[in-house]
């Protein structure tokens, strides 16, 4: 994973601040205040000291996102086993710091959190017991049964709270734990699954990626021939072509789109990579409005997908917008296969 938290500079266009007008100032005082006469006494309306939300005033400056993530309420837990009645999986997801769930006495064991719908996930808190997971994945799936496809992978090195970050938009998550620790078993405290289930924040890319431009060696060399887009995925074709990649520079075609970003916001951006067999890995370049302006490439196949987070800590203007950018590995005529595509997804993470 690479951050990028630095000052941003974008070569490739220009943009100005969005001015904050009276009325928006006015409207939003006015919505607020209504909003906290309708609540009473409600200490969503500032009413408990010290809360992020004390001043409606606050918000002015930026564009509140509805998509900031948030603990979920889990539906329902299970486990592939329990060692006990008092550590069923349901004492997981309790919220009490005084019960657990803990596994039997084996390496292979998962703990299922099944989430009554589809939700944005963009991370997991897990508080470990004393028993915690050497080597675990963090799967989603769909049916929650056999189809599981791994998002997080890591593994804990104490007992206490872990943070992980990761994106998926799945109704059933899985623990799976590979590598117990000397006490044979696994055991979790609690786990908070972060997100939101807002089905229109699971992903802010919306539109179609827009060509932008290219530049391959030799000049001749026709593009369009290489690439075609289908909504929010571009699928590229460079299998037969001749070009030539030279220099330090980026190198490469690049696409753009809109982004509703704020200021202030942290943004993932996935590209899932699916190649055809024999092809080699892709090599790509991003930004983002308002964001620092990544300084070198991410590589992605079909196994892993490429991840690039970013903070967007300057305006990001009134139209932000992401631009992509694959760089292909230089291929000869009937030498290499590069035929794959690529589906982005970005997503708020806090």
């Amino acid at each position: 994973m690479i951050r990028y938290d630095l000052n941003p500079v974008f070569p490739h266009w220009k943009e100005k601040p969005t001015l904050k007008s009276y009325t928006r100032v006015l409207t939003r005082s006015l919505f607020v205040a209504g909003a906290c006469a309708l609540a009473l006494a409600s200490s969503a309306c500032g009413g408990e000291p010290g809360s992020a939300d004390s001043s409606p005033t606050e918000a002015i400056g930026q564009e509140l996102s509805t998509c900031t993530a948030a603990a979920l309420p889990v539906a329902l837990a299970t486990a592939s086993t329990q060692q006990a009645a008092s550590f069923a999986p349901k004492y997981a997801v309790d919220g009490i710091t005084t019960t657990r769930w803990s596994s039997g006495p084996a390496a292979d064991q998962w703990l299922k959190l099944d989430m009554g719908q589809v939700v944005n996930v963009s991370g997991l808190i897990i508080n470990w017991q004393t028993a915690y997971s050497k080597a675990f994945t963090v799967e989603s799936s769909a049916d929650g049964l056999t189809n599981w496809s791994a998002f997080i992978t890591s593994g804990a090195t104490a007992a206490g709270v872990q943070s992980l970050s990761g994106v998926a938009a799945t109704r059933y998550l899985r623990i799976h734990s590979t590598l117990a620790t000397s006490w044979g078993n696994v055991s979790i405290v609690d786990v908070s699954v972060l997100g939101t289930a807002d089905p229109a924040c699971g992903n802010l890319l919306k539109s179609s990626w827009s060509y932008l431009s290219d530049d391959f060696d030799p000049p001749s060399f026709d593009a369009s021939t290489t690439y075609s887009v289908s909504g929010n995925s571009i699928a590229f074709t460079y299998s037969g072509k001749s070009f030539i990649i030279s220099g330090t520079g980026l190198t490469g075609i690049r696409f753009t789109q809109p982004a509703a970003v704020v200021l202030g916001g942290q943004y993932r951006l996935r590209l899932d990579i699916s190649k055809q067999s024999g092809a080699s890995t892709t090599v790509w370049w991003a930004s983002l409005s308002g964001a620092a302006s990544p300084a070198d490439y991410v590589t992605g196949d079909s196994t892993k997908p490429a991840i690039i987070d970013f903070t967007v800590s300057s305006a990001p203007g009134a139209t932000p917008v992401i631009q992509l950018e694959n760089k292909p590995i230089t291929v000869f005529p009937g030498a290499g296969v590069q035929d794959f595509t690529v589906t982005a997804t970005l997503t708020k993470t806090n």
